[in-house]
């Protein structure tokens, strides 16, 4: 699976949701930086599945983590 379609993506929404309570609330400088990020790159996701499921994670970005 190499993306989520619209609807996967609410389902996995809906569940992360669910599992922190019913409510997320992000600030809106939170969410402009997630849109529109300083460095000009939007986060890369990776989306495997799993033997009893999907999981979803960010890629880490050059130089975090990796040594370079």
């Amino acid at each position: 699976m190499r993306y989520l379609s619209d609807v996967n993506l609410r389902a996995v929404l809906a569940v992360l949701i669910s599992r922190s309570g019913g409510t997320v609330e992000i600030a809106n400088t939170e969410l402009y930086d997630a849109m529109l990020p300083d460095q000009g790159r939007t986060e890369t996701f990776v989306v495997e599945e799993t033997a009893t499921g999907v999981r979803l994670s960010l890629a880490p970005r050059r130089g975090e983590g990796t040594g370079t």
